[in-house]
């Protein structure tokens, strides 16, 4: 009796981590990236890297190109290609401001951001086929 016990929980585990490893079912988040000078005079390039998931929200960091702070971005979409976004400082002078845009008709992003300091610009964000691979952006900006 215990040894069928055992290799009644043996399978279950087996079955369980395989489960674990497949892919899941649902869409994978697409992907922004991008850079855009602040409106201010000698303020450095705010890069960005955003996730837009499945249900709207999106989330992800945006720097200063001279790397004097990081921050962390959240937001949602509307579902009609309008969103908007906030920045929090996380780490030195990270930019702290809102963005507020649209999905462009070639799947970028065309935003404003309004913030403190060096963190006000126009920005457009291409859309990336594969969230994890930095260099594969389509569509070419807004």
């Amino acid at each position: 009796m215990r040894l069928k016990l055992s290799i009644a929980t043996i399978a279950a585990g087996v079955l369980a981590i395989g489960m674990q490893g497949r892919p899941a079912a649902a869409a994978q988040p697409q992907g922004f990236s991008g850079h855009a000078q602040s409106s201010v005079a000698g303020c450095p390039y705010l890069a960005w890297r955003l996730a837009l998931a499945a249900n709207g929200d999106i989330t992800g960091i945006a720097y200063y190109s001279d790397l004097s702070g990081v921050s962390m971005v959240k937001g949602n979409g509307d579902g009609h290609g309008h969103f908007q976004l906030t920045l929090t400082s996380s780490m030195g002078n990270g930019p702290v401001g809102t963005v507020t845009g649209t999905r462009s008709s070639r799947g970028g992003i065309v935003a404003n951001m309004t913030g403190q300091g060096c963190a006000n610009m126009h920005l457009t964000m291409a859309p990336l086929t594969d969230i994890n691979h930095w260099t594969n952006a389509g569509g070419g900006g807004g």
